[in-house]
């Protein structure tokens, strides 16, 4: 019986800008790029024989997408790159998206998952490491499992997996590891004036999931090295100030013996020949250094894998598994395939493991199942649970496993539509009737609920009404004291009379709303119940704290429900210009995240501000 360790599943994520040859070309013509001669290309007699088969190919497509062997790349913003552009994804945010897509693959919860092994040399922030960060968006505050952050490049992704065969050989109860390499290289070129780099970089992120199978069989990782070599250590990096510097001369000679020696070494260990080889997956920096380590090894450049640099550039140590997860999303991954993947690049590294495809994992829904008992055990209350939003919350609470206190106000046609879903998924859930704008029925709440709980583990507050939203309509003293009684007042009693109720390690969250920053005509008693509320939370999160207890207060977008409703077109759309909101947001999405951030620190498209002990979240929009 062979104890392999096998690739059980791949994800990737591209940078949301798709750059083709023809942008670049055009910036090199309005003098913004430099370096490259058209008319020298357009005198070579290889143009002009490529041209014969190839005819209305320019200069520039010729060199860039069929000599350098780049023809799309993805940016995390429109071209030109600029670090500052207002909605610009970051390495984490790159990162993130691909270990989820990995575990999906996989059908593996991030609680079975041993450790996190990340590499970047373009992280979003210096500290703390990212693949600490990267852990956050996926697990409880319990989960005390190792995150390890590399600052390595081209061959980060090849010294990480070999840090995570280790881990799981020296942790015999460990069953999977995450493996993962996220990078935005653009961030490097915005001062850069060299056509070159615009050509060849990308932005992306790839992750596998490292995990043992045993079998009659030896498949999956068959032999890694890793090596460097210091006569390239000078001749390509990032400086100080987070610019890319590259002698090409010198790195395509020294990547391109580099590449032939790991490879020569791998197949060595693995006791493979060349001709053993069914596909070569490798670091991909493009055809200059590709083609010649081919040559030097003699294998046929027509099993050369070079879709991953044709379509994405290079991007960095994220390229060969980006290869794999191509591959597998295409079906081109068969069962016996032998495949090399060598890298060689920044800083000298450079490195090769060898690796047999195994055998495709029949899924059992693990993933789908651990996910439904996730908050079995765990109660949260809902105020305002018949709403758009707050619907949707109770809903994906009770797909998780919790329990649930509903109150609503007086629509009791959407409180049996929603009890009608809860039955279906076996949930423990009671209703409270209560209007808030009337004190009476708070505090009779209050009491029913104090009657009939000890304790919960979440309070949610989504409970709120708009008012007149109209320009034309002046706001009365009722229809002021109606809005601020149920958006704040109530808010604030509920949580001050049932917070010793709150269990240690719980959490509270307070709905905001983006009026707050893009107040429109209309808004003001809706704005101003807002505000009040968000001065409450702000102070009382530090008596919550002192309990155990979390509060966040959630600062959502325009979504398909509440709010945006009772807003016309022009009101619509000069709030999402004041925020920065680049199109209306789904309500059972922003369900999803509210409900996440109950018991998960970080949570994906939303940005973090912390006010004392109060963090602030805001989803889907960008300030």
């Amino acid at each position: 019986m062979n104890e392999n360790i096998i690739f059980s599943g791949t994800g990737h994520a591209l940078g949301k800008y798709s750059v083709d040859n023809k942008e670049i070309q055009h910036a090199i013509e309005k003098g913004n790029l430099k370096g490259f001669n058209a008319e020298r290309v357009r005198k070579s007699k290889n143009y002009q024989a490529f041209l014969e088969k190839n005819p209305g190919v320019s200069p520039f497509e010729y060199f860039a997408g069929h000599k350098m062997g780049f023809h799309t790349r993805s940016y995390v913003t429109p071209f030109p790159p600029n670090r500052n552009h207002i909605s610009t994804q970051t390495a984490l945010d790159l990162g993130v998206v691909a270990i989820e897509n990995a575990l999906l693959d996989a059908d593996i919860h991030p609680k079975e998952i041993g450790a996190w092994i990340v590499s970047t040399v373009s992280p979003h922030e210096q500290a703390p490491g990212i693949a600490a960060t990267i852990k956050a968006f996926f697990t409880k505050f319990d989960n005390y499992t190792t995150t390890y952050t590399l600052a390595s490049g081209c061959s980060g992704f090849a010294i990480n997996l070999q840090r995570g065969i280790e881990f799981l050989k020296c942790n015999p109860k460990v069953q999977h590891v995450v493996v993962a390499h996220t990078e935005t290289m653009s961030s490097f070129l915005t001062k850069l004036t060299d056509f070159v780099p615009f050509v060849t970089f990308g932005d992306a992120a790839t992750a596998v999931i490292l995990s043992r199978k045993n079998g009659p069989e030896k498949e999956g990782i068959i032999s890694i090295v890793n090596y460097h070599d210091l006569k390239m250590v000078d001749y390509v990096g990032v400086d100080k100030d987070w610019n890319l510097y590259m002698n090409s001369g010198v790195v395509r000679e020294r990547a391109t013996i580099d590449i032939v020696k790991a490879s020569r070494d791998v197949l060595e260990k693995s006791e493979w020949g060349v001709d053993d080889i069914d596909i070569l997956i490798p670091h991909q920096t493009g055809n200059a250094i590709l083609l010649a380590a081919c040559e030097e090894l003699g294998f046929p450049k027509e099993r050369l894998y070079r879709e991953v640099q044709k379509r994405y550039g290079n991007v960095s140590g994220l390229g060969i598994p980006l290869g794999f997860s191509l591959l597998k999303n295409s079906g081109g991954l068969k069962k016996g395939m032998k495949i090399l993947s060598p890298a060689a690049g920044v800083g000298g590294e450079y490195g090769a493991f060898t690796y047999v495809v195994p055998e495709e994992q029949q899924r059992s829904n693990n993933y789908a199942k651990l996910s439904g008992t996730e908050l079995k055990g765990k109660t949260a209350l809902i105020t305002g649970a018949t709403g758009a939003l707050g619907s949707e919350i109770a809903k994906t609470l009770a797909g998780r496993g919790c329990g649930l206190i509903l109150q609503y106000n007086s629509n009791d046609t959407k409180a049996a539509e929603l009890e009608n879903e809860l039955l279906s998924k076996g949930v423990v859930y009671s209703f409270f009737k209560a209007d808030f704008s009337d004190r009476e029925q708070v505090n009779a709440f209050i009491s029913g609920f104090k009657n009939k709980y000890q304790k919960i583990d979440y309070l949610v507050h989504t409970a709120a009404v708009t008012g007149s939203l109209s320009r034309a309509t002046e706001v009365t003293h009722e229809e002021l004291t109606k809005v601020m009684q149920i958006n704040q007042f109530s808010a604030i009693v509920i949580t001050k009379e049932i917070k010793d109720h709150i269990v240690k390690g719980g959490t509270i969250i307070y709905t905001g709303s983006v009026a707050e920053i893009a107040q429109f005509n209309g808004s003001s008693a809706y704005v101003a119940s807002k505000k009040g509320l968000h001065g409450f939370a702000a102070s009382f999160a530090g008596e919550a704290r002192s309990a155990g207890i979390r509060s966040i207060y959630y600062m959502i977008g325009l979504f398909n429900g509440g709010m945006t409703g009772k807003l016309n077109q022009k009101q619509i759309d000069a709030v999402m210009t004041a925020i920065n909101q680049e199109q209306i947001d789904d309500a059972k999405a922003v369900a999803e995240r509210i409900v996440r951030s109950l018991y998960i620190p970080k949570v994906i498209n939303t940005q973090d501000k912390e006010e004392g002990v109060l963090v602030v979240r805001k989803d889907g929009f960008y300030l």
